[in-house]
This record gives structure tokens, sequence and C-alpha cells, in this order.
């Protein structure tokens, strides 16, 4: 038995590996916990096959998250949602960093022996095994249809450097923002609603009591409770360490870690992406121009 069953379209986040998916899945659930929205974790394609439409269906599914998104996966009709990508030269160091140290390996059986390999070779050399070993993600990020008017198209470096206006904009843009002034006689009903939707989710009570729209002041407080700095011991954007998960925060990275032949590595494997993604305006981009601007 369910109650107040939401009346809205569904709802979808879609990301990809190493573009701050698995931060941006931990604020999107805790919204949902609250709002008593059914949500979808999908890592991958395993638990619907090739139908996400009828997944959703069948087991009533609010807001969709999905990780790894795979486009043509993505039958979905009558939904709104947001697309997060990232520069593919720092997501490939990102990967590096994290593959080698610190990424779990349940579920993922090649990592382990990807993961051995990397601590056997120089650092350029991981990087460039990196290249292939994220392939199919970069080639996922380039087959994706950034012409979706009812898909927000998100950087990660736009988005995370002020993600409280960031989330903002997409809660907004999905069509469930409450604006109103969030006074002392909202946040009992609130807390009450909200109690009520977490104790459905955790099957400790047999319906729940979904909101509409969710408060802004809530989902500035949520994404309060996952910065940055909570999840990475306390450091702060840009002050690295190599062994968490949550390594260094900071955008354009990869100046400090490529090099001129990795560079042009990058460039005969996946030239045309940062081209499409926008993340340079020409083919001739060169490591020597991006470290003169970093300077600058």
């Amino acid at each position: 038995m369910t109650a107040d069953t939401p009346t809205r379209p569904l709802l979808a986040f879609f990301g990809h590996h190493k573009c701050a998916s698995t931060w941006i899945h931990s604020i999107v659930d805790w919204v949902c916990a609250d709002a008593g929205w059914k949500l979808a974790y999908l890592y991958d394609e395993k638990p619907f096959g090739d139908d996400l439409q009828g997944y959703v269906g069948r087991e009533g599914i609010d807001f969709v998250s999905y990780v790894n998104a795979n486009a043509k996966f993505v039958n979905l009709r009558d939904f709104r949602g947001f697309h997060v990508v990232r520069d593919p030269r720092d997501l490939v160091v990102s990967a590096y960093f994290s593959h080698r140290n610190s990424h779990p390996t349940t579920d993922w059986p090649e990592l382990p022996a990807h993961r051995e390999r990397l601590n056997q070779v120089s650092k350029e050399e991981g990087i460039l095994l990196e290249m292939e070993f994220n392939r199919p993600v970069l080639e996922e990020m380039f087959n994706w249809n950034y012409e979706q008017d009812h898909v927000l198209e998100l950087r990660q470096e736009e988005f995370t450097p002020d993600p409280y206006r960031g989330f903002l904009s997409v809660f907004g843009f999905l069509g469930v923002l409450d604006e109103d002034n969030f006074a002392k006689r909202r946040q009992l009903p609130y807390l009450l609603r909200a109690a009520n939707n977490i104790w459905w989710r955790q099957k400790r009570l047999p319906w729940r009591r979904s909101m509409d729209k969710f408060p802004a002041e809530r989902l500035l407080g949520i994404v309060h409770n996952n910065r940055f700095s909570n999840y990475a011991g306390g450091r702060k954007k840009g002050q690295a360490d190599e062994k968490s998960h949550y390594r260094k925060g900071e955008a354009g990275d990869w100046v400090n870690h490529f090099t001129p032949e990795l560079v042009e590595q990058f460039k005969a494997r996946y030239g045309e992406l940062v081209l499409k993604l926008g993340y340079e305006s020409t083919p001739d981009w060169s490591l020597k121009r991006h470290t003169v601007l970093r300077v600058r």
C-alpha cells in the first residue's frame, strides 16, 4: 500500500565513471529518502537488461540514478533528467590514481589485474594504459545525445565549484524545487513526513507520504552534509591524497600529469571528444599552452 503517489514525470540522473557520479548519487539518495521517491541506483544494465522503461514501470521507480550511463539503453519516455560529463583528460588521470590505489574491486573482475599492472609501470605508462581501459566510458560520452530539451547538460567543472547553486538549478530544471520560505511552521510537518518516508523505504511502514516538490532549504542542507571535505577526511579541494577515492577534487589536474607524448597519444585516440564536449576549440591544443594559462 502506498499513498501520495507522485504525479510528476520520472526523474533521472545520468553520469559516467569518475565524473562525480558517486557524490551526485549520494545527494539524490538523501533527497529521495526524505521525499518518499523510489530510487533506482543503476551501476550497469544488469538490473534491467535492455528495457529500462519496462524496469521503471514494473518497479514503480520515481528517480533513476544511472551512474554509468550508456545512451543505447536509455529508452525512457516522459522524463526529465540531468547529465554530467567531465574533461576526458581529467577523467583519465583521476581513474589512474583511483584504479591503482582505492577503487573497490567488488563486482569488477577486470580491475584487480589492471591494478596490478598499474603498480608495475611508470605513471606515464599507467596513464597510457588508462586511456584504453576507460575507452568504453569515453565512447559513451562521445555517443551521448546532447540535444535533448528534457535533459540538462552539465560539466563537472562548472557544477562542483558551487554545488549549492548547481543543485538548485538541477532541481529547478527537474520541476521539483519548492522555493517557498521554509518557515518554522512548515518544519515539523516536513520532518514528520520525511520520517514516514524513511520508515517506508526501510519497510517499517506500508505507506509513504510522497512529496511533489522538495524544499530548497533542505536541499541546500543535504548538499552541505555531502561537501567534499566530509568525504575527504577534512581536506579541501586541491589538496591531494593519492590513496583516497576522493583524491583532489580540482579541475584541470591533467596538466600536472600529462607529458607531451601523452598529449599526442590522447589526441590520436580522443581528439574529437574534447572538441565535441567543448573542452578545446581547436585540434592543435598543447600541454605548453595550458601550462602558460594556469600560470597566468
